[in-house]
């Protein structure tokens, strides 16, 4: 990033005056402009809905939840529907612009319709590689969160259904709909799959067919960035094996993808398999020799070796 500069005419003849008045200028400047450019701190872990009420948080959450009407006919539906053994767990991401935009709604909604606030639970989680999706005290632990925000429904502890990421229809009329288990799909339709195979060990099973997998969820993908979640999600997890078989499955349907093929040179590469991490990063690069990173990481392996 190139800084214009900026220049200041002081009609003086004293050198000294200038020096004294360019060292405050030039603090300032750099105070300006180094937090323009820092990261919001994130909200991690287990959250109460207060501390959308703190800077800078409350600079996004205030405007959403105001600005944000539910429909009032479902609204009165909503507050007929018997909520005595429903909780709601909601996690989300404080750096995420979903979650900046879908949170304060919910929370407006939920808020009309009288839900209690003692059964909704917040979790922040991190967007770092090595926290990728992951609350610092692993509270994200067993919901399988692969995009931000999800909203868990549950009905005495089991869950019924989510909300993955944004409302299919609206946010009022989705949880109705589940509320009233009905028939409800979300958003990533692959991703109820994943977890089934997981919970059967499917995606641990090293006589799998990939493959036969992948051609199961074909008209469920809506992009090659669906599965690449999930797959970075277990990677970083600590579940190489189901990070690997989604990865390969990703690699299946979208064959000509780079950012598919660096994706399974990462999981190699953390699973230690240096060899087969260097033949997926060379097939990266085939497809698309321009990603600086993928040939970083191609040229810092081939020196190791």
């Amino acid at each position: 990033m190139q800084i214009c500069p900026i220049k200041f005419f002081i009609q003086t003849n004293s050198s000294i005056m200038k020096k004294v008045l360019f060292v405050p200028v030039f603090a300032l400047l750099t105070t300006v402009f180094f937090a323009q450019n820092t990261p919001d701190p994130k909200l991690l872990g287990p959250v109460k809905a207060s501390d959308f009420q703190q800077a800078p948080y409350a600079q996004w959450y205030n405007p959403g939840h105001q600005n944000y009407t539910p429909n009032p006919a479902i609204e009165a539906q909503l507050k007929q529907q018997n909520t005595a053994s429903i909780s709601i767990k909601i996690v989300f991401g404080s750096w995420c612009g979903d979650s900046k935009r879908e949170l304060p709604r919910m929370m407006k909604l939920l808020n009309k319709i009288n839900f209690p606030a003692q059964k909704i639970t917040l979790i922040g989680v991190d967007n770092a590689d090595s926290t990728y999706k992951q609350s610092p005290g692993r509270e994200d632990r067993g919901l399988h969160v692969f995009r931000v925000p999800t909203f868990i429904v549950y009905e005495n502890g089991v869950e019924i259904n989510r909300i993955n990421e944004s409302p299919v229809e609206s946010l009022e009329r989705d949880l109705l709909k589940i509320l009233r288990k009905e028939t409800y799909a979300p958003n990533f339709g692959s991703y109820a799959y994943l977890q089934q195979w997981l919970k059967e060990g499917l995606l641990s099973d090293e006589n799998i067919n990939y493959m036969g997998l992948a051609n199961q969820i074909r008209h469920k993908i809506s992009s090659e960035s669906e599965l690449n979640a999930a797959g970075y999600y277990w990677l970083n997890s600590g579940n190489e094996k189901a990070a690997l078989t989604v990865l390969r499955m990703n690699a299946a349907l979208h064959p000509n993808s780079a950012n598919v093929y660096d994706s399974l040179g990462d999981a190699q590469l953390k699973n230690g398999n240096k060899e087969r991490a260097i033949v997926f990063f060379e097939q990266a690069l085939k497809l698309n020799p321009e990603v600086q990173e993928t040939r970083d990481k191609y040229k810092k392996l081939l020196t190791v070796n």
